[in-house]
């Protein structure tokens, strides 16, 4: 007469290796797949608004490298009530023309209209009135957070 007591112990260790594979690949296939967030540069700017000279003028004081491509610069007013995002052809940053480091100047430049600095675009079109505050913010394409903030005054 045969034991067979001895069968079922061996066949549930092979069941539970079986199993602690299976969850060992799937954790590591999810977390290869997962993606690490990316980190939001920083910065702080020296901000001027000039309508007589053309520009909003940025002087890069610290933070990380920013390069033009990745960066949005959102320009939004109270007078009426608008905002929108400046067309990039219109910022020159110097003295590099791809990015900004610390040290480095941003110019955005918009057109002197009948009613105040206009810029006009395909993601904006609005008047800031000499005198008149507005807020201006550089947020990164990758995140979608903003990188600068601040609030402005169109100067003379």
């Amino acid at each position: 007469m045969r034991s067979e007591k001895a069968v079922s112990p061996v066949i549930g260790v092979m069941l539970m290796l079986v199993v602690t594979v299976l969850l060992a690949a799937a954790v590591s296939a999810y977390t290869g797949s997962v993606q690490m967030k990316q980190k939001t540069p920083s910065a702080q700017f020296d901000a001027e608004a000039s309508y007589s000279k053309g520009y909003i003028k940025l002087d890069m004081l610290s933070g990380d490298a920013i390069y033009k491509s990745n960066i949005e610069i959102r320009i939004e007013t109270s007078h009426p009530l608008t905002s929108g995002y400046v067309n990039m052809s219109n910022v020159t940053f110097v003295p590099h023309n791809d990015y900004i480091s610390p040290g480095g100047t941003m110019y955005i430049y918009f057109t002197k209209g009948p009613w105040g600095a206009e810029f006009t675009g395909k993601d904006i079109h609005l008047s800031v009135a000499v005198g008149d505050t507005f807020k201006m913010t550089i947020i990164d394409k990758d995140t979608g957070n903003p990188i600068w903030s601040a609030t402005l005054v169109m100067n003379p």
